[in-house]
């Protein structure tokens, strides 16, 4: 691992703070312009200057929701495939999506100097849902098959940034895609295969508490209970917000926090002082 791990083992206690419903309602009149990248950048940077993430990151799936949005073109094929893989192939081959984050890429990494610099990312199970969701206003059954498809789509697409400056990627589930167990998490392996190439570290972010302890291919993993045999990243519960403590960080781990959207500004620092 590498500025993961360097701020991981400098003794001090790692706080990743997601905070972009709530930087969007509070800087950004409630829409972030994620089609204008010196804009996301200056948003992002305002946010950032404010709350002070230990790492820095970038929600690829909220740019890609806004760009297919912004595209009828790219829109209307999507929703003219119905093979349940099609409509995120499309998406993801798009190269003015490729093409915009690399922009936005380079001007977050020109902020931050030597903080982790962190591409979040619906996991491959997730995003091929989300996408036939976003395309047909349906819901998909997203097996192996269509994992494994979208895992190759997405490695492909992670290819296009192997020289932005990316620390750390990040794969995000929720409570439908999130893996039973770490068979499932194979399905992801070509991902894994492009995070190793490029060096990043590579990381999973499941809702639910889940035995994903010898899973090949990750370096660590977000959730809301410690993982045997991964570095964790310790998802602290809602009313941890509400009263600002929490656990202390796992040993070689750290402590994530998603800021609610309604917080209250005022507080809001505070309470992450506590938190640090």
């Amino acid at each position: 691992m590498g500025r993961l791990a360097d701020l991981l083992s400098s003794g001090k206690r790692p706080l990743w703070i997601e905070a972009t419903a709530y930087a969007e309602r509070l800087m950004a009149n409630g829409k972030v312009p994620w089609g204008d990248a010196a804009e996301v950048v200056a948003w992002h940077r305002k946010a950032q200057g404010l709350l002070r993430s230990d790492v820095v990151a970038l929600p690829v799936g909220a740019v890609a929701e806004a760009w297919r949005q912004a595209d009828a073109e790219l829109a209307a094929e999507m929703s003219a495939k119905k093979r349940v893989t099609a409509p995120l192939k499309i998406l993801l081959a798009s190269e003015s999506l490729r093409a915009h984050l690399v922009e936005i890429l380079k001007g977050l990494r020109a902020s931050y100097g030597s903080s982790p610099l962190a591409l979040v990312v619906p996991s491959p199970r997730r995003w091929v849902g989300d996408a036939y969701l976003s395309a047909h206003g349906e819901v998909a059954e997203v097996g192996e098959d269509e994992a494994d498809g979208a895992a190759m789509y997405v490695a492909d697409f992670l290819r296009t940034f192997g020289e932005s400056g990316i620390d750390v990627l990040l794969l995000e589930e929720n409570e439908q895609s999130a893996p039973s167990n770490a068979s499932e998490i194979k399905w992801y392996q070509s991902v894994f295969n492009i995070a190793a190439h490029y060096r990043w570290d590579c990381g999973l972010h499941v809702p639910l508490a889940r035995d994903v302890s010898g899973a090949e291919g990750l370096d660590f993993c977000i959730a809301p209970a410690l993982v045997a045999g991964l570095s964790t990243g310790l998802a602290l519960p809602a009313e941890s917000w509400l009263v600002g403590t929490a656990p202390a960080a796992p040993g070689g781990g750290f402590r994530y926090v998603e800021i609610p959207p309604d917080a209250v500004p005022e507080t809001t620092l505070e309470k992450l002082a506590l938190l640090r």
